[in-house]
């Protein structure tokens, strides 16, 4: 067999779909696509980036393809796949590996950014549609699903203490959701962790509540989350900050989440570029090395952020926690960052906390989170450390 076997030309493509369908065959059906190449300084031409990353990707889809699978290309960077014989889940399970083994050999090989989207379906979503062995109709099914599929996220408010001032100065926004029996909050609402294709509809929910917050007169600090599906277009992260931080007349600050620490420095610098340019402070959700910390500081950012409810999810003690929570107050000491502790429990967290640096706080000792945000008001520390 020849590297080209699985590749094959729409109408041989769209063959092979229309006698599946006839014979009520099983499979799957999905969409691999390179959504940028993104030119590392602002304007600069791809040059032979792009030649050179759809040659890697191309050989990687056919190296991992199987004999039945089949594969055409729709546009440079964007590949209809068809698996024969395995459902929707495995089908993406497949199509996942492969985006993300194109992913690791991009690293390093291209001058600019690529972000590869995966999307499977069962083959039976084309029946009773028309042509729907026709690549447009298969490419509507998937955009179809894909606008409709996103869980339906509430956002809520948690008040923000400032330890210095005594004060609650503002408001963190933070998903919310029921999920059989359980609330999910924050990030627990994310289904395939960091890399998580819902962080889209997630950081959107977000910027549409805070937009629609009556009462944001004091700092807002809404998270968005950072990963391969995810804060692409520069210039478009930039126009939605700048949009947002006309609701905050008391400042704005994106706290950084999902995948940060594995994003490449030079993308992890355009998008806090691109939060700055519109307008807002950045915080980052990750516990640097001291290096990183100053690269993190040079590049803009203002606070780093920890998640206490994460680090319970992962079955940390309270000693546990503060031991991490002094590691990381020592190892960014003198760098110039703000340190927040978010879903606090207890005023003895906050307490502990407040000794080793921690400015900033959210959680139950300021009251239950609530849907919409509280006016800053004074909170002296006698009220918080009860």
């Amino acid at each position: 067999m020849t590297m080209t076997d699985h590749f094959t030309d729409r109408d041989a493509f769209e063959a092979i779909i229309g006698t599946m369908l006839e014979h009520g065959s099983p499979g799957s059906f999905g969409r691999i696509h390179l959504v940028s190449v993104l030119p590392d300084a602002p304007g600069a031409a791809l040059g032979a980036a792009l030649p050179k990353a759809l040659s890697i990707a191309e050989h990687i889809i056919q190296r991992r393809l199987a004999p039945e699978d089949a594969c055409v290309p729709l546009e440079p960077g964007k590949y209809m796949l068809l698996f024969p014989g395995l459902s929707d889940a495995e089908g993406m399970v497949k199509a996942t590996a492969i985006s993300r083994e194109i992913k690791e050999r991009l690293f390093g090989q291209s001058s600019g950014h690529i972000n590869v989207t995966v999307q499977v379906l069962p083959l039976d979503r084309l029946k009773h549609r028309p042509a729907a062995a026709a690549l447009p109709a298969m490419e509507t099914v998937l955009d179809t699903h894909e606008r409709h599929s996103s869980v339906n996220l509430q956002v809520v408010f948690q008040p923000v203490w400032d330890a210095a001032a005594q004060a609650i100065v503002g408001n963190r926004a933070m998903t919310r959701r029921q999920f059989q029996g359980h609330e999910l909050l924050d990030d627990a609402v994310q289904l395939a962790g960091e890399q998580d294709p819902l962080a889209r509809e997630r950081n959107a929910n977000l910027q549409h509540a805070v937009a629609a917050s009556p009462t944001n007169q004091g700092l807002v600090i809404m998270p968005q989350a950072l990963n391969d599906h995810t804060m692409a277009d520069y210039h478009v992260m930039t126009a939605e900050i700048r949009h947002l931080t006309a609701f905050c007349p008391g400042g704005l600050m994106v706290e950084l989440t999902g995948a940060v620490s594995s994003a490449s420095r030079t993308r992890l610098r355009d998008v806090i570029r691109a939060v700055l340019a519109g307008g807002a402070m950045v915080g980052v959700r990750i516990f640097p090395e001291p290096e990183m910390a100053r690269f993190l500081k040079e590049c803009g950012v203002s606070h780093l952020c920890f998640n206490e409810a994460q680090a319970k999810q992962a079955a940390f003690t309270h000693s546990a926690l503060y031991a991490l929570l002094s590691v990381v107050a020592h190892e960014v000491r003198g760098v110039g960052l703000e340190l927040c502790l978010w879903n606090t429990s207890s005023g003895q967290d906050i307490k502990r906390a407040a000794t080793l640096g921690f400015t900033l706080f959210s959680g139950t000792p300021f009251g239950a989170s609530r849907p919409s945000m509280v006016p800053p008001h004074g909170w002296p520390t006698s009220k918080v450390f009860l």
